[in-house]
């Protein structure tokens, strides 16, 4: 069925269809009053039209009811009769039989649906009282390809040679019968960059509403009117893909719906804005990730409602820790925005090794795994039973790509445009959660599958209907904890320190106190300050004495709050000093099959005496690498020597310095040009 028909429930068809039930009698008058005290009368300022009635609704239980409406079954027909005339003076503005004799349809002036259902129900007279649910019909798009997108909807298709599961989907269609999406709320898509003139993209892509001015550190950009976003590698305002990876990712979030062509995104409105810092080949440096959000940021607080960034899309990752990035993740979230990030396709743990950014512990961080059609973990995906959060479609996946075309693409890459999308659809329904709680929201309302159940937290793959029918409950008042940065480093005898930061949702003020476990022989740890009302922060300083054993430690954080209980772990490496590691220079070009070099620095902290080996990683299109010396003791310096191999473009080299159970990287770029 095409269009917004759907099945209404007989409250909707306006105040000519209802009639009091008027038959006279002392039985009548007897149970007229007791339901004149039962349902007490409303205040004349809560009293509203019948037009206005007819177009409200509550949530009862997670879903759509007529507001202050309750179908109740009577015993027996003497109390079938019994709310009358009487009752047209009290609470009671409709008492109608429906279907028959045993039951009515009753509105209350005042009363909510609960509050109905909770008093009718303790009456002895009373079978049973619910409410009057909102009936709709699936909204189905006329798309031409629809039928291939099992992720939205999912009726046992064939797709890749593989017949799927009917109903392993994230429930788009339900879901599109109450909203199909806003251009309120913008999703950067932090990727290859947007083929914003793609016919089913074109209308959904943001626009600056006026020339505007960003800076990246001392680095002044001018921005057009009109234009889409951000290139971080070029630092220009066209974020144009040249990959298809972006463009694949935005169809996802929100490709035009019902248009007659191609595919639909889960939004079949949006506001997509592109944030480019890959590259042609797929690859890009952890400083223009940096600018890729920074730009988001910045252009939020520019333009404010004409740039709502709220959903950040990452599919992407690699690398080492970076506590740069994680400060710029942090930003997002103070500015409230979602990152969504792919969980990786290494089918590897993340809690044993993490993959970033997914692994980032920052409150405003979704790791997304990857699901097939038959609702069972992509054999390609991550995992991590504390580390990934649920898991959403992302094999064999139809979406847009550049050049008015369309292709198949797999990895959690696709998965996690199905989570940003799925954010951006509940916030054009309830606008007002902040990231906490959209992030809470769509946690709390997967559907559980025992394919998940011990791979990711929630043991659950995305269901954006339950979302969308529970946004509008109020949340919760709780509270979520996070800790910075991940690892620390100290010799024995020396203290070091980490913050601890409390984010609160659903009105949450109450007061957190802080304990810390895990700890090694010999060391403590405190806080300042010990506790925190609402949202906050806090530092946890860790000392060591001469007598802690060397070695890696896991500390849990604990905040407690009553009942409530959360924590956060860290990494604490005790170690006879420590070292860092940089390279000069931070680029390189060079033509294919010749050689260059960038010299390897190791600068000892704390006593370090140990001694640093090297390797590298991200070399691509056959390129190898040496190092000369292959190893420094102590302090020094090395030479990496890069030979290109055929392969043409950049390439970002991640350095690796290991030294017992230290490890430490730094990145450099190599680009092959000719």
């Amino acid at each position: 069925m095409t269009g917004d028909a759907r099945f209404k429930s007989r409250a909707d068809r306006g105040p000519s269809s209802f009639k009091f039930n008027q038959r006279p009698g002392a039985l009548m008058i007897l149970f007229a009053l007791f339901a004149a005290a039962l349902l007490v009368a409303a205040p004349a300022s809560t009293q509203v039209s019948e037009s206005a009635r007819a177009q409200r609704t509550e949530l009862y239980q997670g879903r759509q009811a007529v507001a202050s409406e309750v179908l109740v079954k009577f015993r027996d027909s003497a109390t079938r009769d019994g709310i009358g005339r009487a009752a047209q003076d009290a609470d009671v503005e409709l008492d109608e039989e429906i279907a028959g004799p045993g039951i009515r349809l009753f509105r209350s002036r005042s009363k909510d649906v609960a509050t109905l259902i909770a008093e009718l129900s303790a009456r002895p007279d009373v079978a049973y009282a619910e409410p009057n649910y909102i009936l709709f019909a699936d909204l189905i798009p006329n798309d031409t390809s629809f039928g291939s997108l099992w992720g939205l909807r999912n009726t046992g298709q064939v797709i890749g040679g593989v017949a799927g599961t009917a109903g392993a989907d994230i429930s788009a269609t339900p879901a599109w019968d109450i909203t199909t999406g806003s251009r309120a709320n913008v999703v950067g898509v932090v990727d290859t960059g947007l083929d914003y003139n793609h016919p089913d993209l074109a209308a959904n892509v943001w626009s600056a509403p006026s020339a505007f001015t960003v800076t990246m550190g001392s680095t002044t950009i001018n921005c057009p009117a009109g234009s889409h976003g951000f290139n971080a590698i070029t630092n220009t305002c066209d974020p144009l893909d040249d990959n298809n990876h972006g463009t694949h990712c935005s169809g996802t979030i929100g490709a035009v719906g019902n248009n007659g062509v191609g595919v639909a995104g889960v939004n079949w409105t949006a506001s997509i804005m592109g944030l480019k810092f890959l590259s042609a080949s797929g690859s890009g440096s952890t400083a223009n990730a940096i600018k890729a959000i920074e730009f988001a940021i910045q252009a939020k607080q520019i333009f404010g409602v004409d740039a709502n960034v709220r959903v950040l899309s990452n599919s992407w990752g690699g690398g080492g820790f970076s506590q740069a990035l994680l400060d710029e993740i942090n930003k997002a979230n103070t500015n409230d925005m979602l990152f969504a990030a792919a969980a990786g396709n290494n089918a590897s743990n993340n809690d044993l090794t993490p993959f970033y950014p997914a692994s980032y512990n920052a409150p405003n961080v979704m790791a997304v795994a990857a699901t097939t059609n038959r609702d069972q973990l992509a054999s390609f995906s991550n995992f991590g039973a504390t580390s990934v959060d649920l898991g959403a479609p992302g094999s064999n996946i139809l979406s847009t790509v550049i050049g008015n075309s369309y292709a198949f693409f797999s990895g959690t890459s696709m998965a996690t445009p199905h989570v940003s999308g799925a954010a951006a659809l509940v916030l054009s329904e309830c606008p007002s959660l902040d990231t906490a709680a959209l992030k809470s929201n769509l946690l709390a309302n997967v559907d559980p599958l025992a394919s998940l159940s011990g791979k990711v937290a929630t043991g659950g793959r995305l269901n954006v209907n339950k979302a969308l029918l529970g946004c509008g409950s109020a949340p919760a008042p709780d509270f979520s904890l996070s800790a910075s940065p991940s690892s620390r480093t100290v010799a024995p005898g020396a203290g070091t320190s980490y913050g601890v930061t409390v984010t609160s949702s659903g009105g949450f003020t109450g007061t957190v106190t802080f304990s810390a476990s895990g700890l090694p022989g010999g060391a403590s740890a405190s806080f300042t300050p010990a506790s925190v009302a609402g949202s906050g922060s806090s530092t946890m300083n860790v000392t060591t004495d001469s007598t802690t054993p060397v070695g890696s430690y896991t500390l849990t954080i604990t905040g407690t709050s009553g009942s409530l209980v959360h924590s956060a772990s860290v990494t604490l490496v005790v170690a006879n000093g420590d070292f860092s590691l940089s390279a000069t220079p931070a680029s390189r070009t060079v033509a294919r099959r010749q050689s260059t070099t960038y010299t390897v620095t190791v600068t000892p902290t704390g006593g370090f005496s140990g001694t640093v080996g090297f390797t590298v990683s991200g070399l691509s299109g056959g390129a190898t690498a040496s190092f000369s010396p292959t190893s420094v003791n102590t302090s020094g310096s090395t030479t990496m020597t890069v030979t290109a191999g055929n392969g043409r473009g950049t390439s970002t080299l991640t350095i690796t310095g290991t030294s017992g159970s230290l490890q430490h990287t730094t990145s450099v770029t190599l680009t092959v040009s000719k």
